[in-house]
C-alpha cells in the first residue's frame, strides 16, 4: 500500500527510476529514499528564493515571486488535470498510469492500449507540456523586465546552483537504493539521473 503521506514528488521520482532502470519491484523502497533527497531539494529552492530577495529590491522581490508563487500553482493545476485525463484512458484497459508525472519528457509504457488510445495519452502530455511552456515564457518576460543589468547573471548562477544541488541530492538517493541491484549499470543511472533532474526542476 502507498503512503500517501509521501510528498508527491517523491512518488513520481519513483515512479520513473523503477520505470527506466526495470527495477519494479523496487518503486517502494526508491520512494522512501527520495524524502530526504525531497528535503536537500527544498532547502536549495529555499536557497534560491533567499538569493532573489537578496539581489532584488524588496518590491521587486516580491513581485517576482508572487510570479513564481502563482506559476507554480497553475502548473500544478496543469500537472494533474492532464494525469486525470491520462489516467482515465488507462482505466479503459484496467491499467493504472501511476504517479508519472505528465509534463515530464519520461513516458511509461503504453503496452495494452490501443495505438489510438496510445497516441491520445501522447498528446494530452505533449498539449500540457506546451501549456506549461507558454506560462513559462509569459512569467519570464515578466520577470526580465523588472530586472537591472547584471541581476539577470546573478539569478541565473542561482538557478543553476539549484540545480546542481537537486542532481546531487537525487544522486545520493539513486546511488542508496539501487546499491543492491548488481543490474543496474552505471550508465543507467546516469541517465535516469539526468531524467529525474529534469523532472525535480521542472516540479519547483
Amino acid at each position: 500500500m502507498i503512503d500517501r503521506a509521501l510528498p508527491p514528488l517523491a512518488l513520481a521520482l519513483a515512479a520513473v527510476a523503477s520505470s527506466q532502470l526495470n527495477i519494479e519491484g523496487s518503486e517502494s523502497e526508491l520512494r522512501d529514499g527520495f524524502v530526504p533527497a525531497i528535503a536537500a531539494m527544498d532547502e536549495a529552492d529555499r536557497a534560491y528564493r533567499r538569493t532573489i530577495e537578496e539581489t532584488l529590491a524588496p518590491q521587486t522581490a516580491g513581485a517576482v515571486l508572487s510570479g513564481m508563487a502563482a506559476f507554480r500553482e497553475k502548473v500544478h493545476e496543469i500537472r494533474e488535470r492532464a494525469r486525470r485525463e491520462i489516467a482515465e484512458l488507462y482505466r479503459l484497459y484496467d491499467r493504472t498510469y501511476g504517479w508519472f508525472d505528465p509534463l515530464d519528457s519520461f513516458r511509461p509504457p503504453v503496452e495494452g492500449l490501443s495505438h489510438a488510445d496510445g497516441t491520445r495519452v501522447a498528446t494530452v502530455a505533449d498539449r500540457a507540456r506546451s501549456e506549461v511552456d507558454s506560462l513559462r515564457a509569459q512569467v519570464n518576460e515578466a520577470v526580465v523586465k523588472r530586472l537591472e543589468p547584471g541581476q539577470i547573471e546573478v539569478l541565473i548562477a542561482a538557478k543553476r546552483r539549484r540545480l546542481a544541488a537537486f542532481e546531487a541530492a537525487l544522486k545520493a538517493a539513486l546511488e542508496a537504493t539501487t546499491a543492491g541491484h548488481g543490474v543496474v549499470t552505471s550508465s543507467d543511472l546516469d541517465k535516469t539521473l539526468y531524467q529525474l533532474t529534469q523532472l525535480a526542476d521542472g516540479w519547483y
